[in-house]
C-alpha cells in the first residue's frame, strides 16, 4: 500500500536510509495532497515545509505560498476548517473533485470515476473517505504514473479542472487560491505550461448546450479527457477502439399520427413504444 511521503530536508535519518529516494515531484505532490485534506495537526510545518521546496526553482508559488502562511497566522481557532468547508464543500465551482469540473453530473464522470478507482488500485494507493476524483486522489496517482502518462493525464484531466477552480477562488479572494495555483505551477513545471481559462471560456459557460457532456468548455486547444485519457470498457482488450461522448439529438417529426394502425407496431411507425400506446 503507497502513500506520498512527506520528507523533512534536514533529516539526516531520510538521506542515510537504503530505501529508494523519494522524487520531487512525490514530496511536493505529498505536501499539497496533505494541505489539500481537511485541515489537521501539523498544518502550519507542511505550509512552511512547501516553501522551502518551492523558493528556489518556482518563485512566484514560494510568493503565494508566503501569503497563505501569513493567511494562517492570523487564523483564529476553528477559522481554517470554516474556511476549507465553507470553500470546498459548500461551493461547487470551487469543488476538489476534477471530474465534476470536466463531466458535471453527466454519466460520463462515472466512466471517469471507475477509471480513477482503477489507477489507486494499479498504484496500491489507500482511498479516503473522498471520490476517487478528489484531488486528495488524483495527486498521489499523478506522481506514480510514468512521466509520459502523468504528462498526458495532466493536460486532459487535471489542468482543466484547476484552471476553472482558479477563476472561481480568485474572484471569492479565497486563502486557498494560493494553493491551488502553487500546484498548477508545480505541474508545469513537470509536465509544460497549461492553457489559462480565459474571459472567452467565461463567456462560453452561458451556453453549456453547445459542450454535451461537459460541465462547460475545454480551453482552446485542450484535450478531451474521453479520448487523450481514455475510460475503461475497450473491447476484447483492443486499444484501437475510440472512445467518443454521445452527442444523440433527438428529432420530433413534424408530423405525429393520433393513432398507430390496427396490427401496426412501434418499430414500422417509428414512434416510442410509450407513445404507440
Amino acid at each position: 500500500m503507497h502513500d506520498l511521503p512527506i520528507v523533512n530536508f534536514s533529516s539526516t535519518k531520510a538521506m542515510e536510509s537504503e530505501e529508494e529516494p523519494v522524487s520531487e515531484i512525490e514530496r511536493t505532490l505529498g505536501t499539497l495532497t496533505r494541505l489539500l485534506s481537511y485541515p489537521g495537526e501539523h498544518f502550519d510545518q507542511l505550509v512552511e515545509m512547501l516553501y522551502l521546496i518551492v523558493q528556489h526553482e518556482l518563485p512566484e508559488a514560494a510568493k503565494g505560498i508566503s501569503a497563505f502562511g501569513q493567511y494562517l497566522e492570523r487564523c483564529e481557532e476553528n477559522e481554517l476548517e470554516e474556511a476549507y468547508t465553507g470553500t470546498f464543500d459548500v461551493n461547487p465551482a470551487c469543488a476538489l473533485e476534477i471530474g465534476w469540473h470536466l463531466f458535471g453530473e453527466d454519466y460520463m464522470r462515472g466512466q471517469f470515476l471507475v477509471r480513477m478507482r482503477q489507477e489507486l488500485a494499479k498504484y496500491e494507493i489507500p482511498e479516503s473517505g473522498e471520490l476517487p476524483d478528489h484531488l486528495t486522489h488524483v495527486l498521489p496517482v499523478v506522481a506514480f504514473m510514468p512521466a509520459e502518462e502523468a504528462r498526458q493525464f495532466s493536460h486532459a484531466c487535471v489542468f482543466p479542472a484547476l484552471h476553472k477552480m482558479q477563476v472561481s477562488l480568485d474572484k471569492n479572494n479565497s486563502p486557498y487560491r494560493h494553493l491551488i495555483r502553487c500546484l498548477t505551477l508545480v505541474l508545469e513545471k513537470h509536465f509544460g505550461a497549461s492553457e489559462p481559462w480565459g474571459e472567452n471560456d467565461e463567456n462560453m459557460l452561458q451556453n453549456t448546450k453547445e459542450f454535451p457532456g461537459q460541465n462547460g468548455p475545454r480551453q482552446p486547444g485542450g484535450d478531451d479527457p474521453l479520448r487523450a485519457f481514455p475510460m475503461p470498457g475497450m473491447a476484447c482488450g483492443s486499444n484501437d477502439i475510440e472512445l467518443v461522448p454521445l452527442q444523440m439529438q433527438y428529432q420530433i417529426p413534424d408530423q405525429v399520427p393520433d393513432h398507430v394502425p390496427d396490427g401496426g407496431s412501434c418499430q414500422s411507425s417509428g414512434l416510442p413504444e410509450e407513445r404507440a400506446k
